[in-house]
């Protein structure tokens, strides 16, 4: 059966955020003297071994820390396998009995996953998501937020005042970066680090279908969805949500382990329900009638990589596998184009919409060159998000030098004041990027401060360093590290570094423009 930890029944719709399979990771504890703190994102049940002792004391599996002697409580940050909104934790006390926390509390961050520990750490946008909370020894101990939680990339788990905790379930549904979405070329549409989850199954015995979606190849049999032998005619069945309503061009499907139970066959077909939530589709689950052909059936053999072409091309937002009469499946990839919500659509006709001089000066906030805007502007329409993008890049590159130089102009000293060129726009943008100064001690502003000016006296334009996610610390060797290059080499780089800005610009006036719509 598979090793991982199913979610509680009312959060089992949801994903674990935080399970080590996707790649969560333990950053920091203050304190993991007993046990380590990377236990907590173990996928299994925590286990006991009576007689397993340590040359510091009893073995536990979860994550211990030492008897605090003084004020204070003990805390851990995870970054999170996959960015979400959270809608429960599991703060699991099993096996830790006159050890226990008396309270916990949990705090979420958005931030690049590339920041650094240091950055995270003192990073001023962690956000309260459940306050202390009091939970119970030796227990699974379930604590439901009021609302789901902002997008998180990384949570705090704060004990009070220590002790152990074995197991932590960040119980939610995946938001992916929306670049996922906006590149070109296809993408895996049901992957679970995409949004893809499980919805309806008919048998799950052996092993979830959740786990067709996880990322990479099964590691043995018991990590796939498996089904017990069916004595009935017909087939097993399972429905999966896609993480982004598109078209899919290429099914992969993988029999790996599965040598003695793989199916003989199988079957994809697809409903296209934009918007509607899964439990207003229900009823459509076990009835296939009215679904849209994707892979009519098709032989399987055990053991093997499965790639089909589909049959039909239309847009759906959920997928029914059926397999032939039952057995089991390692995973499922559906390969695909996906399609622009509603709101990026709507966004894009309405700046599209808007007179030559209007719609360049939106563009202006994305990079301070006045051709780019000018030029970009004239690109329109863009029917797709990947369209503006794609033109955005074309442009930028294609510009000379006093134009490339027109923009670093509206860039300010990095940790420095605003540039008199920027627009409004550009200047809240700006101080977002380099929210990493904040809480920087003097010797690294100072450090930043120097090079920033010593940068602009060899060169004679400021500084430029798509800065989201990094710390003040980084800047300054950054800034360090290039100035003994040549002017020639720092203004291709510096044109890289602002196209890294503008995307990452165009890409957050999409996202604020356009609600999420699968």
């Amino acid at each position: 059966m598979s090793s991982a930890q199913p979610l509680p029944a009312p959060f089992a719709h949801l994903v674990d955020l935080a399970s080590d399979v996707t790649g969560a990771f333990a950053l920091y504890a203050t304190d993991d003297y007993f046990a380590e703190k990377e236990n907590l994102l173990r996928p299994g049940p925590p286990q006991w071994d009576a007689a397993r002792y340590t040359d510091k004391g009893k073995w536990m599996d979860g994550w211990e820390s030492s008897r605090r002697r003084t004020p204070g409580h003990d805390w851990c940050v995870i970054r999170l396998g996959m960015p979400g909104r959270i809608h429960a934790i599991v703060a699991d006390t099993t096996h830790f009995k006159g050890n226990a926390p008396q309270q916990v509390a949990l705090e979420v961050l958005e931030a690049d996953p590339l920041t650094s520990v240091e950055a995270i750490l003192a990073h001023p946008g962690w956000k309260v998501a459940v306050p202390r909370t009091p939970v119970r020894p030796d227990h699974p101990n379930v604590i439901a937020l009021d609302a789901p939680s902002p997008r998180a990339t990384h949570v705090k788990l704060r004990i009070y005042p220590d002790g152990g905790v074995s197991r932590l379930r960040v119980c939610g549904e995946v938001a992916p970066d929306p670049f996922t979405f906006w590149r070109p070329g296809s993408i895996d549409l049901v992957a679970i680090e995409n949004g893809g989850r499980e919805v309806a199954v008919s048998d799950q015995f052996f092993g979830p279908p959740s786990n067709l979606t996880l990322p990479g190849r099964g590691v043995n049999m018991g990590d796939g969805w498996e089904t017990r032998r069916r004595r009935t005619a017909g087939s097993d069945w399972c429905v999966l949500q896609l993480g982004r309503r598109g078209t899919i061009d290429r099914v992969e499907i993988d029999t790996h382990f599965f040598k003695g139970n793989a199916p003989q066959a199988v079957r994809v077909i697809g409903l296209d329900q934009p918007g509607v939530a899964a439990d207003a589709l229900r009823d459509r689950w076990a009835d296939p009638t009215g679904w849209l052909p994707i892979v009519d059936r098709h032989p399987l053999v055990q053991h093997h990589r499965h790639q089909i072409d589909p049959v039909g091309a239309g847009p759906v937002t959920h997928v029914r596998v059926d397999i032939y009469p039952h057995g089991g499946v390692n995973r499922l990839r559906l390969f695909g184009t996906a399609a622009p919500t509603p709101g990026e659509t709507g966004a894009l006709a309405d700046l599209a919409a808007r007179a030559p001089a209007s719609r360049a000066e939106i563009l202006l906030g994305f990079c301070g060159s006045r051709a780019f805007a000018d030029r970009v502007a004239a690109t329109a329409p863009w029917p797709r998000p990947a369209d503006l993008f794609a033109a955005a890049q074309a442009v930028w590159f294609g510009l000379p030098e006093p134009d490339w130089l027109e923009a670093f102009a509206a860039h300010p000293d990095l940790g420095g004041g605003h540039s008199t060129a920027a627009t409004a726009q550009s200047k809240a943008w700006s101080q977002a990027e380099q929210a990493g100064v904040a809480g920087a001690d003097a010797e690294v502003r100072e450090r930043l401060r120097a090079g920033n000016a010593a940068y602009r006296d060899k060169f004679g334009f400021v500084f430029l360093l798509c800065a989201t996610g990094r710390s003040a610390a980084e800047m300054a060797d950054a800034v360090e590290a290039r100035i003994g290059r040549s002017r020639a080499e720092e203004i291709a780089l510096a044109g890289r570094e602002q196209w890294k800005i503008t995307r990452l610009r165009i890409g957050r006036w999409l996202a604020a423009q356009a609600p999420e719509v699968r």
